[in-house]
C-alpha cells in the first residue's frame, strides 16, 4: 500500500459520487484509488424494506456504522437488531445480510477492506437498471465475479 497515491484531507458531508445500488441509494466517500487499495468507503440510504440477502465474501471485511434507523442483521445464522449509533462487524467468510425493518429511510456508513475489486464490483451493480427490480440471476453473476455468494 502506498500512501502517495492515497488521498489525503476531509470530504464533505455534501461530497462524493452518487450511486444506485440494488435499491439503496449510495454515495461513494472515498474510492479504492484514494486510499492506495487499502478500503472503499460509502454512506448508504435504505428505504424501508430494502436490504441486501443473506452473502458471503471471500476477500473483504465490512464494518458498518449505523447513523440513522433500525435494523435487521444477520450474522451466521443469527438475528440481531442494529439501531443508530450500532456498529456493525461483517468479518469475510461468515455469512451476513441486512434490511431496513423502520418505517423511514436508515443510513449507514460503511467501511470496506481491502477495498481494491469493490469499487469494480458496485460499478457494475450500478449498471443494472435502477428503476425496476433487479435481475436476481444477473445480480448473483456479479456477485460470484468479486468472490461472493448469495445464500438466500
Amino acid at each position: 500500500m502506498q500512501t502517495t497515491k492515497s488521498k489525503v484531507g476531509v470530504v464533505s458531508a455534501i461530497e462524493g459520487k452518487p450511486l444506485s445500488i440494488l435499491g439503496h441509494q449510495v454515495t461513494l466517500k472515498l474510492a479504492s484509488s484514494d486510499t492506495g487499495g487499502a478500503s472503499y468507503v460509502f454512506e448508504a440510504i435504505s428505504p424501508p424494506g430494502a436490504g441486501v440477502p443473506a452473502h458471503v465474501h471471500q476477500h473483504e471485511d465490512e464494518v458498518i456504522y449505523v447513523l440513522d434507523g433500525e435494523f435487521e442483521v444477520f450474522f451466521n445464522g443469527q438475528t440481531q437488531k442494529a439501531t443508530t449509533g450500532a456498529t456493525l462487524n461483517f468479518v469475510r467468510g461468515i455469512p451476513h445480510g441486512f434490511k431496513n425493518i423502520g418505517e423511514t429511510p436508515g443510513k449507514t456508513l460503511w467501511v470496506v477492506t481491502p477495498g481494491e475489486q469493490f469499487g469494480k464490483f458496485f460499478d457494475e451493480l450500478a449498471a443494472l437498471p435502477s428503476n425496476q427490480p433487479p435481475d436476481m440471476a444477473k445480480v448473483v453473476a456479479i456477485f460470484g465475479k468479486y468472490g461472493m455468494q448469495i445464500l438466500a
